[in-house]
């Protein structure tokens, strides 16, 4: 690694002829033979024409309503100086509007400013952590990260507070129905608790009824929250910080909004659930050192699927899936045709997606993808109207993965078909929620890191 430039000595320029001895040592020759790489768009055509399926395009609907979720967050450095400071900005949004006002606005034939207002108006929830060299109140960097996010969970927001949804979650209180039908959790364990005297405390079980009303406990004479459930703790640094958190952060958070939407409508009127369907902008899992909760997201869905028939689907807009789905969709060799959905089984995706064994034998002795992480299922979609989507839906668990087929999603062609007709020219594979959400509540590198840059530097010296 080269030197930093400091004062008005030089920056250190790497040499320009060391990549001889890297490409002549025999060690990596014999190496770059060994690397196996994912197939061409010729090798995977015969598994896309056996395994893919046609949408029933006109599917009954019950769905009338769309949630979509979203959220962003910009790390911005208040200190440059050595140690340099870091505060992380976060951004929230949940969008709710109907189907039938979309499809006045499509047949409108001039689309005026007021009815575009109506897919504007949604929900912001905003977040700041300290995630390098910076102290809250004087505390310690791991717990100057978990007070904003235990403050942000007790937020009250129309009397109800994500904490509650939080603990509603995790103790499957979603499976309790009556005083007599009570099959929530009374218990759960915490993989670990933040360190205390130097000492971290490690699967401690924390019963229901010893968490009060803003998710603390004591343990041993000590204060914890439920949000420790999360884990970050483990993987925040004194000194390095906690910026690796940030995604995995980001990603709970979006679940949490829907989990407490789903909340609310299941206490007001069950059955209007089936109306509504939940759009989560990234695949439908829980990743890093909140994979715990995959479980807990996966016996939510398996119920409310079977007995509210909930709807809920994960849009990705990057990386190797996307990159595979527009391989196999475009040009004079695409073998994915219009009107017809590819599930992304086991062998598929470490074949031809994804580096793995060599043989057939091998493969089918390779854990479920994402088996630790994921509570859905993949599949490529490419809709009528030649739009290709790469989505995440629920499945019942994740031996199902090695097997994945039409009739491992439920709601399939209803869900496919509401996508199809949220489909938006803002951008490639595009649909109008997501595209929308994102608008109102990212938080682009210039100006909005700039100015949040200029903003914490004012409060903090103030």
């Amino acid at each position: 690694m080269s030197y930093n430039a400091k004062g008005n000595r030089p920056f250190e320029w790497a040499s320009k002829s060391q990549h001889t001895h890297v490409i002549n040592d025999p060690s990596v020759q014999n190496l770059m033979k060994r690397c196996k790489f994912p197939s061409t768009n010729e090798e995977s055509k015969n598994d896309v024409f056996e395994h893919a399926f046609d949408i029933n395009t006109g599917a009954s609907r019950d769905v009338t309503t769309i949630i979509a979720v979203d959220g962003g967050y910009t790390e911005v450095t208040v200190k440059k100086n050595y140690p340099s400071s870091k505060v992380a900005f976060f951004q929230f949004g949940g969008l709710e509007f109907s189907l039938d006002d979309l499809k006045q606005l499509g047949d409108s034939p001039f689309i005026h400013p007021e009815k575009m207002e109506k897919f504007k108006k949604l929900a912001r929830f905003k977040l700041a952590i300290p995630t390098k060299a910076t102290s809250l109140d004087s505390l310690s960097m791991v717990d100057s990260i978990r007070i904003p996010i235990i403050e942000f969970f007790n937020e009250s927001r129309d009397g109800k507070k994500y904490i509650d949804t939080l603990k509603w979650l995790v103790f499957h209180e979603f499976k309790r129905k009556s005083i007599d039908c009570d099959l929530s959790l009374s218990e759960i364990t915490f993989g670990s608790l933040p360190k205390r005297n130097g000492e971290m405390f490690k699967d401690v079980v924390v019963n229901k009824i010893d968490i009060d009303e803003q998710g603390y406990f004591v343990y041993r004479r000590e204060k914890f929250n439920l949000i420790d459930i999360l884990r970050f703790h483990e993987v925040i640094d004194e000194e390095l910080g906690g910026s690796g958190i940030l995604g995995y952060l980001t990603n709970v958070i979006e679940h949490i909004i829907i989990v407490h939407c789903i909340k609310e409508i299941i206490i007001k009127k069950p059955s209007f659930l089936k109306r509504f369907l939940f759009i989560k902008d990234g695949p439908l899992g829980f990743f890093g050192q909140t994979a715990k909760l995959h479980k807990d997201m996966r016996e939510l869905c398996n119920l409310y699927i079977d007995e509210y028939s909930l709807k809920l689907v994960g849009l990705e807009k990057s990386g190797s899936f996307v990159e595979h789905a527009e391989q196999i969709s475009s040009g004079d060799n695409a073998c994915l045709l219009k009107g017809q959905a590819l599930p992304l089984f086991n062998n598929y995706i470490y074949k031809h997606i994804l580096p793995g064994p060599s043989t057939e034998e091998e493969l089918d002795k390779v854990p479920p993808y994402a088996s630790t992480s994921y509570y859905s299922g993949k599949l490529i979609y490419r809709s009528k109207s030649d739009r290709v989507w790469v989505l995440t839906i629920p499945i019942k668990n994740s031996e199902e993965v090695k097997r994945l087929n039409k009739t491992s999603f439920s709601n399939l062609d209803e869900i496919l078909n509401v996508v199809e007709h949220l489909k938006c020219d803002m951008y490639d594979n595009a649909i109008v929620p997501i595209a929308l959400v994102n608008q109102l509540v990212s938080l682009a590198n210039h100006p909005s890191s700039n100015m949040l840059e200029k903003f914490a530097i004012q409060s903090m010296s103030e």
